[in-house]
């Protein structure tokens, strides 16, 4: 079991809007969405200028290491229409962008993939945009 996860207002804001307007597409990966608003409607939400810099926030660079290989890995926490896992840039409608949504440096998070279930370990959070202020003039809750 996952433990709590921890979201910024900003963040919960922006991925509930994306939630709502992805709905009304008819391409929208609906079991994805469903899976995702119930992370975050469980999620503990707090200030963007009070997130501890260690949590996975959207927009974040992570290194994380996977358990299976030991390989480490560096990606970015993005929305869908800015998912490229070629760039590192993974959604967080994917299982493990929605894994580690929320989760902090240290963690161990596992995830659905097609031929079983994978493990990752959060190893830093390189960048989180809360912790170098940005977006947060743009809070509106």
């Amino acid at each position: 079991m996952k433990n709590e996860i921890i979201l910024s207002k900003l963040d919960y804001s922006k991925l509930n809007s994306m939630i709502l307007n992805l709905l009304d597409s008819k391409d929208s990966n609906l079991l994805e969405l469903n899976r995702l608003n119930i992370e975050i409607k469980q999620a503990k939400l707090v200030e963007p200028n009070k997130i501890n810099p260690e949590y996975v926030t959207m927009n974040s660079v992570i290194e994380v290491v996977f358990a299976q290989s030991g390989t480490s890995k560096m990606l970015r926490l993005a929305y869908p229409d800015e998912a490229n896992l070629n760039d590192g840039r993974i959604s967080v409608l994917s299982p493990l962008g929605r894994a580690l949504l929320g989760c902090r440096k240290g963690e161990t998070v596992s995830f659905k993939v097609p031929d079983g279930i994978k493990t990752v370990t959060i190893r830093n959070v390189i960048y989180q945009p809360e912790a170098n202020g940005v977006d947060l003039q743009e809070m509106s809750i």
